[in-house]
């Protein structure tokens, strides 16, 4: 940036006398070693005034118009090198955690923006903070695109999340173990005990730990009927103020089946994926009926 504030003394000027900041400076010196020299002085006046009266956000706006107007081909070029540096990393920690950090560029960023919005607005006495609730969204995207069938198919069938869970965590024994996902993280047993209400379930007998010994056909929780009329009667998260759609929600066993619920209209409610872990994570005495 020094070298090219060579070529560049009038804004060279307003930052020794601070009338600008180092990131408006680093932003213009940066454009103008993108173009031709003549048209860098041509257009230093011009992003100078824009830089003395906007933040470093809005005045790099500035300079994309700016850029794209006097060397269109060039402002491709960058773009496409802006591109190339695109990235989505995950990994996991010790703790159950799983770490997301990445950068996209341009419409893919303003994509993946706008889904997170449109899934992140709050809900009645909602406590989350604006990141907790962007989080949630990003989860939501990924289930209803897992819930929806239209991903594609991995092994023969549509992905999923298989939990593996002892009987004994299902029905909350005493030192029972915890549960284990299948990207190796570890939850608690009154997750599994959520995920179980409205999930695919199949029954595998063991010889201990280790061997199989007999593997039950799947069986689906929720009938297909049944489902359809728990949302004609809720039509959204019974929730107080929450109006979150059935396609937001799973079918919460109000008395978990495990315990001996029955899998009846009277025993079922949708409930949105926030507030269905929070009955059984949350604030509320897990399985407890209003």
């Amino acid at each position: 940036m020094a070298r090219r504030l060579r070529d560049l003394p009038e804004t060279s000027a307003a930052f020794r006398a601070g009338e600008i900041g180092y990131g408006h400076v680093r932003l213009i010196s940066a454009a103008a070693d993108g173009v031709d020299p003549e048209l860098a002085a041509a257009g230093e006046p011009i992003l100078l005034e824009a830089a003395r009266t906007l933040d470093p956000r809005r005045l790099g706006a500035v300079i994309a118009h700016w850029r794209n107007g006097v060397d269109p081909d060039g402002f491709l070029a960058a773009a496409n090198d802006a591109h190339e540096r695109r990235r989505f990393d995950i990994s996991e920690t010790f703790e159950a955690m799983t770490v997301l950090d990445g950068q996209l560029y341009g419409d893919d960023g303003a994509m993946v923006r706008t889904a997170i919005e449109a899934y992140s607005k709050p809900v009645p006495d909602d406590t989350r903070t604006p990141t907790q609730r962007r989080a949630d969204a990003l989860v939501e995207l990924a289930r209803q695109v897992l819930n929806t069938g239209d991903a594609p198919s991995s092994g023969g069938e549509r992905p999923h999340v298989n939990v593996h869970v002892p009987l004994e965590t299902l029905e909350k024994r005493a030192g029972a173990e915890a549960t284990e996902l299948d990207w190796g993280g570890v939850v608690g047993g009154e997750t599994a005990r959520r995920i179980a209400c409205d999930a695919g379930v199949s029954r595998i007998l063991t010889d201990g730990k280790s061997e199989p010994l007999d593997v039950g056909r799947r069986t689906r929780t929720i009938p297909a009927a049944l489902r359809r009329a728990v949302i004609a009667r809720d039509r959204h998260c019974v929730a107080a103020g929450c109006d979150r759609p059935p396609g937001w929600c799973d079918v919460h066993h109000r008395r978990h089946w495990i315990d001996g619920g029955e899998t009846v209209l009277s025993n079922l409610e949708l409930r949105c994926h926030l507030h269905h872990r929070d009955e059984h994570e949350g604030r509320h005495a897990p399985n407890e009926p209003p």
